[in-house]
């Protein structure tokens, strides 16, 4: 009897074993890639502003990248009701099979043009050329990127990686005025938020 017992109980603890590790890895996984595809946004000399998914100093494998950039506007509230509404005018919406290590994934590329009442937002691309008409920042209220990729590893479990970048258009002015004289190297800024779905 004992030694029934004793089989059952090896047999259960091996089942737990066996599906335990696979879930602990996943979880430490998905715990590292907590530092992996961070957003950075910057400006470079002659180009202009980009928005990217920092990858160079990971030096990591990622793939099935996508990622979507609109501007969002608050409505007021209409009569009778008492909650704003987002109105949100999509500038891109793309996809990337995959990035390599040492290379970073441009999802933005713009500049900030000073008009007679206020400062235009332009989509540029990588070079610094007007792909899309310049839109008054006055004129929204924040820039979204929503963007996610896959993490490869070892394991072959499909870590993502998913995130919401905000950038407030008051940020925008304050980056035209801190480069609209022009910058002899890099200059990097801090996006103003974060958000990670699901945490």
């Amino acid at each position: 009897m004992d030694k029934v017992l004793e089989q059952s109980v090896s047999q259960f603890l091996a089942l737990i074993t066996f599906f335990a590790f696979p879930a602990i890895q996943y979880l430490l996984l998905k715990w590292a890639a907590r530092r992996e595809g961070l957003p950075r946004r910057g400006y470079l000399p002659e180009y202009g502003f980009r928005l990217v998914i920092r990858n160079i100093p990971r030096r990591r494998f990622l793939k099935d990248i996508k990622y979507k950039v609109f501007l969002r506007s608050l409505v007021p509230p209409s009569k009778g009701s008492t909650a704003y509404t987002f109105y949100d005018i999509e500038i891109l919406c793309k996809e990337e099979f995959f990035v390599f290590p040492n290379s970073d994934q441009t999802m933005l590329s713009f500049q900030l043009h000073e008009t007679e009442e206020d400062i235009a937002f332009v989509v540029t691309d990588k070079l610094g050329n007007k792909i899309q008409d310049g839109i008054p920042i006055k004129n929204f209220e924040k820039l979204i990127c929503d963007y996610s990729a896959t993490i490869d590893n070892f394991f072959n479990f499909d870590v993502k990686v998913e995130k919401r970048i905000v950038i407030e258009s008051s940020s925008l002015a304050r980056m035209w005025s801190e480069t609209r004289l022009g910058c002899e190297n890099f200059k990097a800024f801090e996006v103003d938020y974060v958000l990670n779905p699901g945490h």
